[in-house]
């Protein structure tokens, strides 16, 4: 095909392209290059762009009948958009394939300008393959915005769905793989008064945690004349891990003297506290919820009215094995939320019905004290032994941490602000590590402040801020090795007009920490006789033992095969010794002959390095 004859083509639809669509429509593809092409022996102009829907490079081809056709270039081959695209089409076409833009429903008005937006990310499908997870789900969005020409306020809302692949290198099919989404942040632009523009960035946080059965010797039967090094320990075990939800659900009444609700302008949800409690086969549960909305009274003379307040919920969870002495580790997610508008017993308005879902993603441990084995020798008869190393984890700390932060956001206000209305916020935490002290939270929470303005035209305003978060959660005896989640939560905000066109943000978050210590133990795994006896000749009857750098009384004794009490009686009376005078517990019949108490750690049965030591057999 004629290269001038390319060249033209490509230039016009780039020059159709370019005019014919608003620029911020075309700034928002992430245009890259402009390439003249030939794409099936057609014409054509590929721009590469990168798009929330599309990332890569488009076609559009000219072909026989004087219509574009548009193709999105993909790994698998090329996606047809559309085979018969007029030119003052194109960007339309292009947009709704590369980032979808939103439509103003006909039964709604123009738009002035976006006043408030929230939106939750929905995760709908969790796939795990090898080292690798696809993450489906959906973006629900909600806007309060300014209808153009008037001082009125309408709602709309909508979803945009998102799939992800996240690669996980390491990742074994049996794996346990929790995802955490967040919405990290979300623009709503106007590109005219029918038409939004919505972008959204998401977080996707992946766990993974493979189940792994530690077994260690705790006892030895049958075993005669044997003396038993041995270790008490509090370990935690996982004892259940299931994810439900638990579904809250409420009436709240409008006061007394405040209109009536005629139609539901703003609404919002959001968890305060969530207190668990594990009981027999079930788990008890208390929540707290900040409920937020904005109606129309429906009453000319009226403006709009808006209500807050602190929702109480208590109930239980089906839980078959669970007992009361378990500790639960649980990450709520509030996944659902409707609130809608019923009468009272008089046929009036009064009424705001709250359902919610929250699920729970529970981890359930037990806490238990372990008798561990972790050496063993005979006086008389040679032994093998072998080891082994387990791991073992205990409860570092179980506790809520609280920050409390306060800061000035501005309010960016020309008119004059006459009142606080509603402060709400997130909590995103980007980065947790582990200090001397415990551990470092580093974050951000994100404010979004409404309030009244002496304007007609537009009485209700907000702003948005973000503060800083940074908290030390103290957690002594924490270890490099040591593994925690830490589950934020905004327990209170609020807002005052401060001077200077700014508002004092006050906020407290609650930290819901849980930490775990893993410990690496060399304990025995084998033990079994040789048929040897030991000689008696080849030790000496009696010996003066100087104590050395790394010795304790086990290893001495072990080393000259003779029983720990002798030597605590034959030195009880050595000042020079460091050697305790407690007697070892026995065991009974069919078990170790001399067996150490499992409350002596191995330090508490040391001695000093350069003491003196009578051993006698």
């Amino acid at each position: 095909m004629d290269k001038e004859y390319v060249m033209h083509i490509a230039q016009t639809i780039k020059e159709q392209l370019v005019s014919l669509t608003p620029m911020p429509i075309l700034m928002s593809w992430g245009i890259g290059d402009f390439v003249a092409t030939v794409f099936r022996d057609l014409p054509a102009l590929r721009i590469k762009v990168n798009g929330r829907l599309h990332a890569g490079n488009v076609v559009i081809a000219l072909n026989g009948s004087d219509y574009y056709e548009v193709y999105l270039l993909k790994e698998n081959g090329a996606e047809c958009v559309n085979e018969e695209v007029c030119f003052d089409e194109l960007g339309d076409v292009i947009d709704r394939a590369v980032e979808s833009g939103t439509d103003i429903p006909d039964a709604k008005p123009d738009v002035g300008s976006v006043l408030l937006k929230q939106a939750d990310a929905v995760m709908e499908e969790l796939r795990q393959l090898s080292e690798k997870v696809i993450i489906k789900g959906r973006l629900d969005f909600e806007i309060l915005y300014a209808v153009e020409g008037s001082g009125r306020m309408k709602n709309l809302s909508g979803a945009l769905t998102f799939e992800e692949n996240v690669s996980y290198p390491g990742l074994e099919p049996g794996d346990y793989v929790r995802c955490r989404t967040k919405v990290e942040d979300i623009s709503i632009r106007v590109v005219n008064s029918r038409k939004l523009h919505i972008s959204a960035v998401l977080g996707a946080e992946l766990f993974a945690a493979s189940a792994q059965l530690e077994e260690a010797a705790r006892s030895l039967s049958g075993k005669e004349d044997i003396a038993v090094l041995g270790k008490d320990m509090e370990v935690v075990s996982l004892q259940l891990q299931k994810k439900d939800t638990f579904r809250m659900e409420d009436d709240v009444v409008v006061a007394p003297g405040k209109p009536l609700a005629q139609s539901l302008l703003w609404k919002s949800l959001s968890l305060r506290s969530m207190e668990y409690q594990a009981q027999e086969d079930k788990m008890l549960i208390q929540a707290e919820a900040a409920l937020f909305v904005i109606y129309e009274a429906g009453q000319e003379q009226l403006p709009m009215q808006w209500m807050e307040k602190t929702i109480s919920f208590t109930g239980e969870l089906p839980l078959v094995g669970c007992r009361h002495e378990m500790i639960p580790s649980v990450e709520p997610v509030l996944i659902k939320k409707e609130i809608s508008i019923h009468p009272d017993e008089d046929g009036e308005n009064r009424i705001f019905h709250v359902e919610a879902v929250v699920e729970l993603d529970m981890k359930l441990y037990l806490e238990e004290k372990v008798h561990l084995l972790c050496d063993a020798y005979s006086t008389t008869k040679e032994v093998d032994t072998s080891y082994k190393t387990a791991h073992l984890e205990t409860l570092q700390m179980k506790n809520k941490a609280k920050c409390r932060i306060t800061e000035k956001i501005p309010l960016h206000s020309t008119d004059t602000m006459l009142q606080i209305c509603h402060s709400e916020g997130t909590v995103s935490i980007d980065r947790a590590e582990i200090v001397s002290e415990g551990i470092r939270v580093e974050g951000a929470v994100y404010v979004t402040v409404l309030y009244l303005a002496a304007n007609d035209e537009r009485p209700m305003q907000a702003a948005a801020g973000v503060i800083p978060l940074s908290h030390v959660i103290e957690a002594g005896g924490i270890t490099p090795g040591s593994c925690f989640t830490i589950s934020p939560m905004l327990e209170q905000i609020t807002t005052m007009i401060a001077p200077g066109g700014q508002g004092e943000v006050r906020a407290v978050i609650s930290l819901d920490t849980f930490v775990l210590s893993e410990h690496e133990i060399s304990v025995l795994d084998q033990v079994s006789f040789t048929g040897e006896q030991i000689d008696p000749n080849d030790f000496p009857g009696m010996i003066g033992y100087i104590v050395q750098p790394g010795d304790n009384l086990w290893s001495i004794a072990k080393k000259y095969r003779m029983s720990i009490e002798r030597i605590r009686e034959v030195n009880q009376n050595n000042k020079e010794s460091a050697v305790s005078v407690s007697s070892a517990s026995k065991s009974g019949s069919g078990t170790a002959a001399n067996t150490m108490a499992a409350k002596n750690e191995t330090e508490e049965l040391g001695t000093k390095p350069g003491q003196k030591l009578l051993l006698v057999r």
